[in-house]
């Protein structure tokens, strides 16, 4: 472990504002989902588990999706603020760009990860106390990937965000660009009641819960509208789960791509350019 490996994770799990954002925020948001906007007394029958099982996957889903991403405004942040140091140490030292990305990119998926824990272990814990049931997960493992990749793909779309300013020296633009992360995941937030049809796979994001959801429940959830698909409305378009991977993997690696590009043209912000 290199030291700014070491210091850039020490400065990440000891962060108060990704903590709040992406804790104590979204914490508040567990807490209003299933004790505000679902209603239902405990569940007896096997419809009502089932139910409770899509809620709870549309919770790791939708809310999973907005606290990666206002963890993401506090990457976009540090990103920019450091941007300085990182054009020195590729320059006077062995690290290349790539190879500091890789470092930058590995200390903010420890937080990542904690985070995500912290998600699905409270909405576990929030749904027993509601419904007196232990929401089923189809396949753990795939649905904590799916969150770690939500948050991946947020991490390289601030690190993008950030270096946009830092190339094109628009500073000042710095609090309207870190809430690019936050307004994606509320469009795709407004698949609970919208049905995207075939935008879901192009807008960035989207494909994030209908995954999540497949992978909690085994149901193939539709392209839109989830709180009608939930209430058994009539059907909806399926979406396609390979084209929901494709899309997912298609940003991130398009995020990254740019990332990289950016960073070998930047040099930095100067102070005096970072008061105002």
């Amino acid at each position: 472990m290199t030291l700014y490996l070491k210091l850039k994770m020490k400065d990440l799990l000891t962060n108060l504002e990704i903590l709040g954002w992406g804790i104590v925020f979204i914490e508040f948001w567990v807490l209003m989902w299933l004790f505000v906007f679902s209603k239902g007394a405990p569940a007896q029958t096997e419809w009502d588990v089932y139910v409770v099982n899509i809620n709870a996957a549309m919770a790791y889903s939708f809310l999973g999706l907005l606290s990666m991403a206002a963890v993401a405004i506090s990457l976009a942040y540090s990103i920019f603020y450091t941007s300085r140091a990182a054009r020195y140490l590729t320059k006077f030292t062995r690290a290349s760009p790539a190879t500091l990305m890789v470092e930058d990119f590995v200390a903010s998926l420890a937080a990542i990860i904690i985070i995500v824990a912290v998600i699905i272990f409270s909405v576990i814990g929030c749904t027993y106390m509601k419904w007196g049931v232990i929401p089923h997960v189809e396949n753990p493992a795939a649905v904590f990937v799916d969150l770690v990749l939500g948050g991946v793909a947020l991490y390289w779309l601030a690190y993008m965000l950030a270096l946009v300013l830092v190339v094109t020296r628009r500073t000042r633009a710095l609090s309207m660009m870190s809430f690019v992360p936050l307004i994606l995941a509320f469009i795709a937030y407004a698949q609970l009641w919208v049905d995207f049809g075939n935008l879901v796979y192009v807008i960035p994001l989207s494909t994030i819960p209908a995954l999540l959801v497949y992978h909690s429940t085994g149901a193939i959830p539709p392209t839109g509208s989830y709180l009608w698909w939930l209430g058994g409305g009539e059907l909806l378009q399926a979406v396609n789960l390979k084209l929901a991977a494709v899309s997912l993997f298609a940003w991130i690696f398009i995020f990254a791509g740019v990332s990289l590009i950016l960073l070998r043209k930047s040099r930095g912000v100067p102070i005096e350019e970072l008061r105002f």
